[in-house]
């Protein structure tokens, strides 16, 4: 239940942005989560309901979550591929089958993708994740 540390950080964030900005109350937060994070949103976003309730400034700001894709990029031959055929492999690894979802250290550890993915056109495992790997403020409406 990373969720709510991750949260924890969000609120904190958007609380000191808002600080910098002399604002006097946060209208809208827009927070990017990688697809690569697997969090649970609905966990998350109960917990930065709770957790803004400590800050005045954000008591009524609506937080606002959008699933950012993970893409992932070959670099030995510059195929890209998303993290449909990721995930399966992961689950191939950890639960035993490609269709089973359950509890891995990719979840914990989004780099770890690098030790159990190659790239499906040429078989490299070197790669690098272009997008949907971390979660991010990507902005934040307020009221002066």
């Amino acid at each position: 239940m990373h969720e709510w540390s991750i949260a924890e950080s969000i609120v904190v964030s958007s609380a000191k942005i808002a600080q910098e900005h002399g604002a006097s109350k946060v209208v809208k937060v827009y927070v990017k989560v990688g697809e690569l994070s697997q969090l649970e949103l609905e966990i998350l976003k109960l917990a930065t309901n709770e957790l803004k309730r400590e800050y005045d400034v954000l008591k009524n700001a609506e937080f606002l979550f959008e699933i950012e894709e993970a893409v992932f990029k070959c670099l030995s031959c510059g195929f890209t591929w998303n993290f449909t055929n990721v995930k399966k492999r992961i689950n191939e690894v950890f639960c035993g089958s490609p269709d089973k979802e359950c509890d891995n250290p990719v979840h914990y550890v989004p780099d770890l993708v690098n030790s159990f993915v190659k790239c499906p056109k040429c078989g490299s495992p070197d790669f690098e994740i272009v997008k949907g790997r971390g979660v991010y403020i990507a902005k934040i409406d307020f009221i002066k």
